[in-house]
């Protein structure tokens, strides 16, 4: 029921006490919420735990989704570059964009959070989420989500002028994202679009116009390639919930096409690679893209699809978590290789 993804957190404590209620039956067997008593928030005050699990600090799975677009377009706006940045100017960047990232995904975790709220009462996995379980209410959230994106915009003092152009984009769209889940069967398509953006401005912040008229064309590609891959994952995650958000009335496409997600990932999945491909051939690179980036992820998505049990839950979060290492690495990896190739 959220961006762990971008999307969700599984939020309830294991080995506890069931809830007990007496008026009505709850809606769920699920444990009653309990303060974590090991791990990083163990160590934080009370007081600032709910806000941290709306971060998503301790669960870094679905930090990837929001990093690994960023080196993606580092990495590529590296190779397409004529006076190819050097190897500590893009680590310092990619030091910003992890940052910011930690703040960008925990505005982004409790925006959605607060939308879905009532959405998140009505699913097992997320009924015990800060806002949700009454830990924070929906004023607190709101100031909570306003703070972490004025913070984030701090960072844009270091960058140059366009990266705070296109973080208004991506803001927006990450602020459309929960709402899509009401009105349409593809909200993972909404939720790929600000990913995808993370390309676009990542080259912005290396001096690299993006699209300019030599290379938008295969910037677009590896933008619509991000969009694909994200709705691929993100489907494969979403049914880990898919019985509750059927019941709750989430609209998304593991809902939409329960009976055939393996068909329509792997649909994707040769979208992704043709994109990719497509992309090298515009840029003039060398066979090792070609290997690593595109062979490459086609393995790691052939691998992914074939093999999650989507009646798993857990199956379907692993791959969600590995599946950016996976899938995420052959990208990186390969561009940043051509990239090598020409200092």
């Amino acid at each position: 029921m959220g961006i762990e993804s971008p999307t969700k957190a599984a939020d309830t404590a294991e080995n506890a006490s069931f809830i007990p209620t007496q008026d009505k039956p709850p809606l769920f067997d699920v444990p009653a919420y309990v303060p974590p008593e090991t791990g990083f928030l163990s160590h934080l005050p009370p007081a600032w735990v709910p806000y941290a699990q709306l971060m998503r600090l301790d669960r870094p799975g679905g930090f990837y989704a929001f990093y690994f677009p960023y080196l993606i377009g580092l990495a590529y706006a590296a190779c397409i570059s004529p006076h190819p940045p050097t190897p500590p100017f893009l680590l310092d960047r990619a030091a910003l964009f992890f940052v910011g990232c930690i703040i960008l995904r925990g505005s982004a975790c409790t925006w959605n959070d607060n939308i879905d709220q009532d959405f998140d009462r009505q699913v097992a996995r997320c009924r015990l989420r800060p806002i949700a379980r009454g830990a924070v209410s929906t004023m607190q959230a709101h100031v909570f989500t306003f703070v972490q994106t004025l913070l984030g915009s701090l960072l844009f003092l270091a960058l140059p002028p366009m990266c705070a152009v296109n973080a208004v984009a991506i803001t927006l769209l990450f602020g459309l994202y929960p709402y899509g889940k009401r009105f349409t069967n593809y909200p993972q398509f909404i939720l790929g679009l600000p990913f995808a953006w993370a390309i676009v401005m990542a080259s912005h912040a290396v001096g690299v116009d993006p699209l300019a008229q030599e290379t938008y064309i295969s910037t677009l590609c590896l933008f619509f390639a991000n969009v694909l891959w994200t709705m691929i994952y993100d489907t494969i995650y979403a049914h880990q919930d898919i019985k509750d958000d059927a019941k709750a009335g989430v609209k998304s496409m593991a809902v939409r096409f329960a009976k055939s997600t393996k068909i329509l990932t792997s649909v994707l999945a040769v979208g992704v690679v043709g994109l990719l491909t497509a992309a090298g051939v515009l840029m003039g690179v060398s066979v090792v893209y070609f290997v690593m980036s595109c062979a490459g992820t086609a393995v790691s998505l052939a691998a992914m699809i074939g093999l999650v049990d989507l009646e798993t839950p857990a199956s379907c979060g692993w791959w969600f978590k590995w599946g950016f290492w996976f899938v995420g690495g052959s990208l990186v990896g390969g561009l940043l290789a051509e990239y090598m190739g020409k200092l």
